[in-house]
């Protein structure tokens, strides 16, 4: 019971750190001459990079998917498809076949809304 009646008695100390770092922040904030305005723009350029990223992992998730199904599809070959169905093979490929055309689709689309530009070279490469 004293140990409750402790930690409510020390919640006002916990409640006045908090309000000195939030201050703290605003502060420096404010020294750096950012407006909430600045700080929105800010968190959108950081979101877009996540889905960079995420579009990106995809991509290399798509590449270990397709080497996953072309081994096994060189395992169910080796074994006359008695142990590994040749089917666990192809699906794995097109599933990484999927994955890996997910960044020029998305670029596609992007552009078709009007959020960005999409640039598609002869050798296969693209930016966003």
């Amino acid at each position: 019971m004293k140990k409750i009646l402790t930690k409510i008695s020390d919640t006002k100390y916990a409640i006045a750190a908090a309000v000195t770092v939030a201050a703290m922040s605003a502060e420096s904030a404010m020294a750096a001459g950012t407006t909430i305005g600045g700080t929105a723009d800010n968190v959108g350029k950081q979101i877009g990079q996540i889905g960079k990223m995420t579009i990106a992992g995809m991509f290399l998730l798509g590449i270990v998917a397709i080497g996953a199904g072309l081994s096994k599809l060189k395992q169910a070959a080796e074994t006359q498809g008695q142990q590994v169905k040749y089917s666990e093979g192809m699906w794995r490929i097109g599933i990484g076949a999927a994955l890996v055309a997910i960044p020029a689709f998305s670029g596609m689309l992007s552009e078709s809304i009007g959020l960005g530009s999409v640039t598609m070279t002869d050798k296969g490469g693209q930016t966003f």
